[in-house]
């Protein structure tokens, strides 16, 4: 945490530590012996203050000398917390006595006043029980019974153990906070034994989840701290203590959970750790609803691990399943059956479905932030509800979508194509059928162009203006579709006006139109996959090479232009003799099917030499690195085209649910009403697996007859769940013996 109250102990547990190495700069170190000086001067950062109670300046007119050891200058560190930095016992000994001599002048009220002033640094409000804990060494348990005592026997021993920083950077932290920190159990029992406040909130900067870069979000409480920091023994402590408020929110509203969802990370370690430690405590808990407390975003643990693309925590808590009576509400999957490697489970859809507020499925299919979103989706029940939904609806809506797009476009195609160059506006003639037909077309164009136009910008508009990259990634045919409805209406409005540039438009929108049936490869995954490595090389290569071709395209054509004489009219006038024709020129040259061609003139030296340098520039050097990158971006893109095909028509499954109306939507909901119990009715999904590998440590028990016992020969062993299997008895044989002896080379092991 600071330089020296870092990482935790790593010797304390086999865990690494969670606390990922990083740099910060704050104003005031939590316990540093480095003092910044200005100007030459140095102020040591534990020097007390000048104000005091107005009692303690009485002393001014009363005692010359005690005002004296009141006051020091700011350029003196206080004498205890720099003995008990070094370890003097001897010293601290000597200096306690003296200002306890020196406060039996007070009354009892301004006693503890002056006492507590003495042993604490005005300028941070750290204590010196806080400086012993920060400075660990042989020495220490003997100085915090020596202070203990000495609190203990002047009557203020509670303040001083909940006192709390106040500098900004570490404001609210107690002497709890950084005996846990420390991983100091025994300190940490002392202290709740002596009343340590347990439900103190450490609301610095340093512990804001929103200053990464400074320093350390665990939660704010000393609970969420040793969870975070894989204390299960303290953790247990805290949570058998009975002032101890388990479901208490820090300031940004997250329980201890969501602090443990915040700090997962991907180490495969650190996450065993952090999901055993939410089990222990989802169980322990007197509140079985402590998973279903949102925090200011109104997210649950559930659902900010989601957000935050946190794979292994959210893959547990949506595969949890607990056998234990008492701990079954938390289940979020029940195993109605099995046999032998064949499973049916039932999965809880609460928080998942899009029925419910800040589903899952919509944050990872919406939250282009989140890199492994791919992997997100994979976990049941995601994989299989998308797929359901998929089959039940989607595909038809999209093979509707599809042909409606199609008929848009020959409709438009048939109405506006022109193929013996006519000129003038195409007039309608209602006269005949032809005419009628003419004057259906457009008002179907028209009507549909309208349509599309709102419902893309609508698409658009929900789109944050932060996650623009989602634009690029997933959406970018809204926008394409959102234009192809705007040129139809322009081209419309310029038709009626008489224009002759409708045919612009028209052309354009043609183009577009056809285009933009790319979008839906997307429902055929060979196709789909193709299409995505066509995006990826038009947006990722082709776009930044246009970039740097045009620049040298505008340059070159410019400077060529520039050369050429003025042509007389009736003379032979060269290709690069204005900026137009000369760029026309340029660009043949750089695909290779333009000539070098010169002017006779005093700068065709220089003419050819810009020729030439443009030839190496863009034909050889740009056009090359080009293919290059190109092959690079396919080779890249194979490997994540089905995961990104995956996701775009995932986001197309759910564009699709939002178009359904809300009282056709009951419909189309997946899953079924399952009671558990009494009280416990939930939404679930149905899921068959076969697992090969889990079959040994899922053996069901198979009994027709309840009045079967085993000594009649039946074959049972109990329905065990993954978290149930002790994993020092995973590997033994379940030898199953039948009951005839003739069948005894039967015996079968499992």
């Amino acid at each position: 945490m600071s330089s020296e109250s870092s990482s935790l102990d790593e010797t304390a547990d086999d865990v690494p530590s969670p606390v990922a190495a990083f740099s910060f700069v704050l104003s005031k170190p939590m316990d540093s012996n480095i003092t910044v000086c200005d100007n030459s001067k140095c102020d040591g950062v534990d020097s007390p203050s000048e104000d005091v109670t107005t009692c303690l300046l009485n002393l001014y007119n009363t005692n010359k000398p005690a005002y004296n050891l009141i006051c020091e200058t700011k350029n003196q560190k206080n004498p205890i917390l720099k003995a008990i930095t070094e370890g003097d016992i001897l010293s601290l000994k000597c200096l306690l006595g003296e200002i306890e001599e020196l406060s039996y002048q007070f009354t009892d009220k301004c006693a503890e006043d002056f006492l507590m002033h003495k042993l604490t640094s005005q300028d941070t409000g750290k204590t010196c029980l806080m400086k012993a804990l920060l400075n660990i060494n042989a020495k220490t348990p003997e100085i915090f019974h020596i202070l203990l005592s000495f609190t203990r026997k002047h009557g203020f021993l509670d303040r001083f153990i909940n006192a709390e920083y106040t500098e900004e950077n570490y404001r609210g932290q107690t002497a709890l906070h950084i005996a846990i920190e420390r991983r100091q159990n025994e300190i940490v029992k002392y202290l709740l034994k002596e009343g340590a406040k347990v439900n103190i909130r450490a609301q610095g900067l340093f512990f804001n989840p929103k200053c990464k870069s400074y320093g350390f979000y665990f939660g704010e409480t000393p609970l969420a701290l040793a969870a975070c920091t894989n204390q299960p023994g303290v953790v247990k402590l805290l949570m058998k203590h009975s002032d101890t408020n388990v479901c208490i929110q820090d300031s940004f509203g997250n329980t201890v959970l969501h602090a443990l969802v915040t700090v997962t990370e991907n180490a495969k370690p650190h996450n065993t750790f952090i999901i055993n430690m939410y089990d222990r405590i989802i169980r322990s808990c007197k509140n079985k609803f402590l998973e279903n407390i949102p925090n200011n975003e109104g997210l649950t643990p559930m659902q900010l691990a989601a957000k935050t693309g946190k794979l292994e925590i959210l893959k547990y808590i949506l595969g949890r399943e607990i056998k234990e009576e008492e701990n079954k509400v938390l289940s979020r999957k029940f195993t109605d059956w099995a046999y032998g490697p064949v499973s049916s489970s039932l999965y809880d859809l609460k928080d998942v479905d899009t029925s419910s507020q800040n589903s899952i499925l919509e944050m990872v299919v919406y939250n282009t932030r989140i890199r492994n979103r791919h992997e997100l989706l994979a976990l049941e029940p995601l994989h299989t509800l998308l797929q359901m939904k998929w089959n039940k609806f989607a595909k038809y809506m999209f093979l509707m979508s599809f042909l409606f797009s199609l008929g848009f476009n020959i409709i438009f195609t048939f109405l506006y194509y022109r193929p013996r160059g006519h000129k003038g506006l195409i007039t309608l003639n209602l006269s005949s059928i032809r005419g009628f037909f003419q004057l259906f077309g457009h008002t179907f164009v028209v009507i549909c162009s309208t349509i599309l136009i709102i419902h893309e910008a609508i698409a658009i508009f929900r789109i944050k203006p932060s996650d623009l990259h989602s634009v690029l990634s997933d959406a970018w045919f809204h926008v394409l579709f959102f234009i192809q409805g705007v040129l139809v209406i322009l081209s419309t409005l310029t038709y009626i006006s008489g224009a002759q540039e409708y045919l612009t438009f028209i052309v354009i929108t043609m183009a577009l139109g056809w285009t933009n049936m790319l979008y839906y490869t997307r429902g055929f995954q060979s196709l789909g996959i193709y299409s995505v490595m066509i995006q990826r090389v038009i947006l990722n290569d082709v776009l930044k090479f246009l970039l740097v071709y045009i620049l040298f395209l505008f340059g070159f054509g410019v400077a060529i232009a520039s050369l050429m004489e003025h042509c007389a009219e009736g003379d032979e006038c060269s290709p690069y003799n204005s900026f137009r024709t000369a760029t026309m020129e340029l660009f043949k040259l750089a695909i290779g099917l333009g000539d070098l061609e010169t002017q006779d003139s005093e700068y065709s030296t220089l003419h050819l030499l810009l020729l030439i340098v443009y030839v190496i520039l863009t034909f050889v050097l740009l056009l090359n690195m080009l293919i290059v990158l190109m092959g690079e971006t396919v080779d890249k893109i194979s490997k994540e085209s089905e995961n990104i095909w995956k996701l775009q028509r995932a986001r197309t499954i759910m564009e699709f649910e939002k178009i359904i109306r809300i009282y056709f939507r009951d419909l189309f909901r997946l899953g079924k009403k399952c009671k558990f119990s009494e009280n416990d009715i939930r939404l679930c999904l149905r899921i068959n697996t076969v697992k090969w590998t889990e079959w040994h440590s899922q053996v069901t028990c198979v009994s027709e007859d309840d009045g079967l016992s085993l000594s009649n020969g039946s074959v049972c062993s109990s329905l065990t769940s993954i978290d149930e299997v002790d994993s020092s008895t995973q590997n033994e044989h379940i030898t199953v013996q039948l009951e005839s002896e003739e069948d005894a080379f039967l015996e079968t092991a499992i």
